[in-house]
């Protein structure tokens, strides 16, 4: 720790001591993190990263709003129909497994008297 301070003191302009409750160690700035200055940046680097792992920035504006509108409406079904099944067929699974595990009758003439 005393080491770090030494190198802090002495003005090395890269190094810094990892403040805000991280334990001290020196870190470089551009390596350690990525820094953005607000969270409207923060979202048009997520939207440009997404634009460019979709490939979607070679379309023309019109074919992007088509491509985005298909592509979220499949998702938001997705999201709808999981949200809405789901639930039904994992408690049928359910009351299935747990009837099979259950003591059956040895035959059908048990269910008769």
């Amino acid at each position: 720790m005393q080491a770090l301070l030494r190198v802090r003191q002495r003005g090395d302009p890269s190094a810094r001591i990892a403040a805000r409750g991280h334990t001290a160690c020196m870190i470089r700035e551009p390596a350690c993190r990525m820094n953005f200055k607000n969270l409207r940046e923060y979202l048009n680097w997520l939207y440009y990263q997404y634009l460019l792992i979709t490939g979607i920035y070679v379309l023309e504006p019109w074919e992007k709003s088509i491509f985005n509108s298909v592509l979220f409406s499949a998702i938001g079904m997705v999201i709808y129909t999981s949200y809405v099944f789901v639930p039904i067929h994992v408690q049928q699974a359910l009351e299935f497994f747990s009837g099979i595990s259950s003591g059956q009758p040895e035959s059908t003439m048990a269910l008769m008297n």
